[in-house]
This record gives structure tokens, sequence and C-alpha cells, in this order.
């Protein structure tokens, strides 16, 4: 039985009022999706735009973080004071999204655009947590059960269609119009879902037992892992052994034991220690956690590969990136059949793993001379291989978990992909920044400007710099050739730091590799 009473689920029934709490549902879903597959493909271009190439992940990295640790709150919370106005928050956070990336560097806030551009991510972090929280716990609340399998795989389309049309209009509206379009048009629909949820969703509260939530939990979480990042984004600027960083790591250090003591003390953790006590959780949640780094890794550089290092158009990005979606999508039906049809999690980890190391690996061997049909054959490998582990990993840690935690296991498994995303993308901007300015501190000649030295800081606005490069180089010797030398080195060095990062996300895939060859073998149970 759903949580509500028979009576107030009785009024929800009828054929129309079912369709217009299906919108109610669907439309903050479509719009969430929608407004982060526009963003994919202009985000290079938002950042250059910025000035915030030194900043290439933060805003995926305040993504992720948000999105993970808030998604046990919404959800905890809907329990206690009914989902009606946290999924409302959460289509507003979509909204306030597109408005503020799309005016990021315009609005009159003593932050710069970059810093506003962050800020908007960690908002539609919320609205992410929010919004896929809810949205399937919302079709158990107002359908019936045997409706709900017919809901939920609407849902589960709608969830995904924007991704494979998303990234290509976004990437030809920033192409033809600016960037900040691709952000823009998603505010009609945004609107129109916040009203549709006020007026097609119920707004009764549901008649469970009220849980505590793990407060503290949550601060100590977010106090281990925010000093971690800085420290690991911070290097790539600094050194290993600068004075702040030295203390972030420190306090990231303390307060990981303070979290972990914690868990194990409080009545409802948001991190349940004692299911790492079964084996295969245990080796799921780290093949997942390196998962992460790939699956992030590969998402946030690939756009800035293609259009950095191929000189390739937003929109040709985007439909690159629509077949990378549409390649999960295969692999993760793929994946489901031969789970089905063969009962074997243990080869389909190894398959998965293997093929989207192979896959990764042949993007760091991808230069400028790169053609499409290489791109979109390394794509098609990688995507079809990511999408393998999806549903396998899922069904490894559903037969491991003890009666009665299946959905917080689950949630674990979220939780260590988030924070393997998340530390991924910490080191691997750290990488990109220290490879890409090595190699340019060895070119630029001795005694150039600091205005020529400025121009190479950004690879992705040597283009817009070229008509002031002559000034900016006054004084250099052969200063044609010095510019042109300059100009193939900025492309080369962004290209060398890209393919160290696909090597590494490509290596954390092959260490997934071997370590799925410890999970025990075994076959699904046929009842």
């Amino acid at each position: 039985m759903s949580p509500q009473t028979a009576e107030e689920s009785s009024r929800y029934r009828g054929r129309t009022q079912q369709n217009l709490a299906l919108a109610g549902i669907m439309l903050p879903l479509l719009a969430l999706n929608t407004v982060s597959g526009f963003a994919i493909a202009a985000v290079p271009q938002a950042i250059t735009s910025l000035n915030g190439f030194d900043r290439y992940s933060w805003p995926a990295t305040a993504f992720l973080l948000t999105s993970t640790i808030t998604m046990p709150v919404f959800a905890k919370l809907s329990d206690l004071y009914g989902r009606k106005w946290f999924y409302l928050f959460g289509a507003s956070m979509c909204l306030a999204y597109a408005v503020l990336a799309g005016s990021a560097g315009a609005l009159p806030i003593p932050v710069d655009g970059m810093s506003q551009l962050i800020a908007g991510s960690a908002l539609i972090g919320l609205g992410q947590a929010s919004i896929m929280v809810l949205s399937f716990t919302l079709v158990a609340d107002l359908f019936p059960p045997l409706e709900r399998g017919r809901y939920q795989g609407i849902l589960a389309a709608v969830s995904i269609v924007p991704f494979t049309f998303g990234p290509s209009l976004g990437g030809w509206f920033t192409d033809h119009f600016s960037w900040r379009l691709a952000y823009y048009v998603n505010v009609p629909l945004d609107l129109i879902a916040m009203v549709t949820i006020l007026f097609t969703l119920p707004g009764f509260r549901p008649r469970e037992a009220s849980r505590p939530i793990d407060w503290a939990g949550i601060l100590v979480l977010c106090g281990w892992l925010a000093p971690l990042l800085l420290a690991l984004t911070w290097v790539g600027q600094t050194a290993w052994r600068a004075p702040l960083n030295l203390a972030l790591l420190i306090a990231s250090a303390i307060l990981l034991v303070v979290f972990l003591l914690v868990e194990l003390r409080v009545k409802e953790p948001l991190l349940n220690l004692g299911l790492f006590r079964e084996r295969r959780i245990a080796l799921v949640c780290l093949n997942l956690f390196l998962m992460g780094g790939a699956v992030y890794g590969a998402s946030v550089y690939l756009p800035l590969f293609l259009q950095g290092g191929l000189g390739a158009s937003a929109t040709t990005t985007g439909a690159v990136f629509a077949v990378y979606v549409l390649a999960t999508m295969a692999g993760s039906l793929l994946g489901g059949r031969l789970l089905s049809r063969t009962g074997s999690q243990h080869y389909a980890a190894i398959a998965g793993a293997g093929l989207a190391a192979v896959g990764l690996f042949l993007f760091s061997r991808m230069a400028g001379g790169t053609t499409q049909p290489e791109v979109l054959r390394n794509v098609i490998l990688c995507g079809i291989g990511l999408g393998v582990l999806t549903p396998t990993y899922e069904v490894l840690v559903q037969n491991a978990a003890p009666a009665g935690t299946m959905g917080v296991a689950t949630g674990i498994t979220q939780f260590s992909r988030a924070v393997g995303g998340s530390v991924a993308l910490a080191i691997f901007g750290t990488m990109l920044l220290r490879i890409y300015h090595g190699h340019m501190d060895n070119l630029i000649p001795l005694g150039a400007s600091a205005e020529l030295r400025l121009a190479f800081d950004d690879p992705l606005k040597l283009t817009l710099a070229k008509p002031n490069l002559n000034g900016a180089a006054a004084g250099v010797a052969n200063v044609g050739s010095v510019l042109i030398s300059l100009l193939n080195g900025a492309r080369a060095s962004l290209i060398s730091a890209l393919q160290s990062i696909f090597v590494a996300t490509s290596a954390a895939l092959a260490v997934s590799c071997l370590v799925n060859l410890f999970i025990a073998r075994s076959t699904l149970p046929e009842d």
C-alpha cells in the first residue's frame, strides 16, 4: 500500500487525475534533464567567456557535492512533511540554474562570473537530488501497484531522452547565437513545470513513522569532502606542501575519522558502515568509486577535447555526446539482457569494465589529427562498456544486501560513485593546469611580457586573442614564427593534458576490471 491513507489515495484514481498527476511528476524531470543536456556542449565556451579555465572542473564538482549530500535529506524530509513542496523546490532550482548560469558574469553581485556559474551548478545539484529522489517515489504514492511499472518506465525514458537531443541543440544555440541562450531557452519549460506541480500534485503528507535525520553525519560529511576537494584543486596552482593545502588535508583526514565515528553511533546513519562487512558490497562500492571518476572524467573533458583539441563546433560536440549517451543506453539494455539470459554478474562486470577501459585508452590516443569516425568509435566502445556496468553493479548489490537494507545499500552505491567522481574531477583539474602550464612555460621565450603569458593562460581563448598577440609579443625576436610556435604548442599542450586525464580514467577502469576478478562468481536466482 502506498504511504498515504486509502481515502487520500482514492481521490487520485480517476484517469484525468492520474494523467494530470503524471504530468506534474514528468515535467520537472524533463526540465531537469533538458537544462542539463543543453548545457553539455555550451560549457567550454561559457567557461572561456568567464575566464574560468583554471576552475574548469569546479561546476561539475559543485553539482556532484550538493546532489550527493542532499539526496538522503530530501528523501527523509519528504517522508515527514510530504513531497509536493520539496518537488516544487527542486523545479525552482532548475529555473534558478538556467537564469544564474545564463546570466553569469552579467549579474551585479560581488563575485566573478565563473563563481556565479559554479553557484548555479550547486543549485542544479539540489534540483537533481530532489527531483531524482522524489519523482519515482511519487509514482508509488499516487498510482496503484499494478500500474507503477508502466509509469516508472515512462519516467526512465524522460530521464534519458533529453540527453539524446539536448547536447546537439545546446551546441547549435551556442554556435549560432550565444552560450547563454543554451541556458535561457529552458526557462519557459522550468516555469511550466513549476505551475504544473502547483495545480496537479496533491499536498497530503505520507503517513509513515518519522525517522531521525542524521544531521551530524551530513555536516561532518561536508566538513570532510569540502577541504579535501579544495586541496586537490588548489594544488594545481600551488604545491602539495603549501601550508594551506597541508592544513586542508589534515582537517579532511580528521573529519573523515569523525564522520566514521558518527556513522557508527547514530540510530539512522547517512552511511550504514555495517554493509561493508559484506565482501561483494565493499568491492562493488570500490568499483563504483573508480567508475565515477571515469564517467565524470569522460563527460566533463570530452567536450573540452573536441572543442579545444580538435577545433570542433559546439554543435558537433553535442552530436558526439548524443552518440555517447545512446551507446550507454544500448550498453545498459545489453547488460540487463545478458544478466537475464546468463545470470552471470561476474563475467558481465569484467567485460563491461574491460570494454570501457579500452574505449577510454583510445580516448588517450586521440590527437589533433583524429578523425570523426575514430572519435565515434571510441565513444561507442566507452559508452557500451559503462552502460553494461550500471545494471550489473545494481544487481550485484541487490543480491548481496541483507534483508531490509536494499534501499540503504543502493544509497551507498550512489554515494560511492558520486564521491569517486568528485575526487577524480578535483585531481583531473589539477592535472589539466599543471601539464598545460608546464608545457607552455617551457615554450614562452624568456623575457616575454606578462601580457603575452596571460594570453596563453587559457587555450580556449586564443582564437579570440589572436588579433592582440602581436602587440603582446612586441620586443620578441622573430615574433611571427614565435607566435605560430606558441599557438601550435598551446593546442598540443592542451591535448597532452587531456590525454593524461584519459589515461588516468582508463587506468581506473583497468583496476576495476581486476577488482571484479575477486567478486565471487554467482548467478541470479531463478525465483
